[in-house]
């Protein structure tokens, strides 16, 4: 279900709280039950009447969220301690300084990490995304401006966070995701040119491109144009997966070639923002980031007959937009990052997507840098072995790197 979104002033609260759903608790749907579809409409009116005729103001709101962080910390901490095994308990602690030096990027859209560790970043340089940057039929309205003509890709030394390599130049609008497969080919987005390319390791012009340049699709079952695309996930095989998007509604996955097998998902997102393919469990998951959850699928690769057949859903009280996801497969587990939700504080989360004995909630742990809350978060990566963590930010343009906190369960 939907959960709270509100503004930080009073009377912003008070219509915010009209127009949202009620939350309820942690909540997982699970193998093979009824599609997800879209969260049904409902309001805060019947609480707010029964909270002294509308009065209530931004402090009572501010303690029922924390009464209910306090009991996800006390859930937290009281998780399973069979046994004497040391259990990653989702928790993740902030690198401090790193990167050494501001490596000097633009919005940070995407991020993905390599088999050696090395960190690349997808960023916008100096452009950004306005509210008159797309027309109301979802066209890009400054393609007379050209490419970006700096950098926008960016290769960063796991250890310091060093710029080892640039490169990027002129040849994207406006960037959004980035994917790095098994075979360290390089995936993105462009919202703007409604398309995703293929770089192959050290070419710097596309191998495969999808979609119609400046052409947005105007439904879902137009296969051949996307629009405003978000990110993409590509199985060991080469098949892949593309979220689309911002005014479409949909996930696609297409052969190593670039042909169209399937689309699935249809209407169940309000805007499908990140993806993460947890290959060894067969499972495809969505961060549907308005409606405030995460959305996993069958993947297919087991069984082509299967794809898009919903399997779980997350979602909780105090999660917020969900922006990022990403999936380590060395502990089962699912990272994400939730942005700007009204009062609620934007922060990560990690998700036992393995059904592991150990934990007794599905969602085990929020973090943050120095449990503060980010600012505003939009990427997210695992590192070579799940041992590194890296968020990246839009305003500020901040890079994180985090590292697992292990205890004794």
């Amino acid at each position: 279900m939907m959960r709270r979104r509100m503004a930080f002033s009073k009377s912003a609260v008070v219509a915010f709280l009209c127009l949202f759903v009620v939350p309820t608790k942690q909540h997982v749907v699970r193998d093979g039950q009824a599609g997800f579809g879209r969260p049904n409409p409902a309001n805060f009116r019947d609480t707010l009447n029964n909270n002294n005729n509308n009065k209530m103001d931004l402090d009572d709101w501010n303690e029922i969220f924390a009464e209910e962080y306090r009991q996800m910390v006390d859930q937290q901490e009281n998780q399973d301690d069979d046994g004497d095994e040391d259990v990653f308990s989702g928790k993740l602690s902030v690198v401090d300084d790193w990167p050494l030096d501001d490596p000097k990027t633009g919005e940070v859209v995407g991020l993905a990490a390599d088999r050696i560790g090395n960190l690349h970043v997808f960023h916008r340089a100096d452009r950004k995304w306005k509210p008159d940057s797309f027309d109301e039929n979802d066209s890009y309205v400054h393609q007379s401006s050209g490419p970006i003509a700096l950098p926008t890709l960016f290769t960063l030394n796991a250890t310091n966070g060093a710029v080892i390599e640039k490169w990027g130049e002129n040849l994207f609008y406006l960037p959004h995701g980035l994917h790095l497969d098994s075979e360290g080919n390089f995936w993105m987005t462009d919202v703007a040119m409604h398309q995703v390319f293929k770089f192959e390791p050290g070419k710097r012009q596309p191998s495969l491109t999808l979609g119609k340049a400046f052409e947005p699709g105007r439904s879902n079952g137009d296969v051949e144009r996307f629009c405003q695309p978000t990110d993409i996930a590509v199985t060991s095989s080469g098949d892949f997966y593309v979220a689309d998007g911002y005014c479409l509604s949909r996930v696609l996955k297409f052969d190593r070639n670039g042909n169209h097998l399937s689309s699935f998902g249809v209407e169940d997102f309000q805007i499908p923002h990140s993806l993460a393919l947890a290959e060894d469990l067969d499972v495809l998951c969505v961060a549907d980031r308005e409606n405030m959850r995460v959305l996993c699928y069958n993947a297919g690769i087991r069984d082509p007959s299967k794809l898009g057949e919903p399997e779980r859903e997350y979602t909780d009280e105090i999660m917020g937009r969900i922006y990022a996801i990403a999936y380590s497969q060395s502990d089962g587990v699912l990272y994400g990052v939730t942005g700007p939700t009204g009062i609620l504080i934007p922060q990560g989360f990690t998700i036992d997507l393995k059904d592991d004995a150990h934990y007794k909630t599905d969602i085990i742990a929020y973090w943050s840098p120095d449990d503060k809350g980010f600012d505003d978060p939009h990427a997210l990566a695992v590192g070579s072995g799940g041992e590194a963590i890296y968020v990246g930010e839009i305003n500020p343009e901040n890079i994180w790197k985090f590292e697992k906190e292990e205890e004794d369960q």
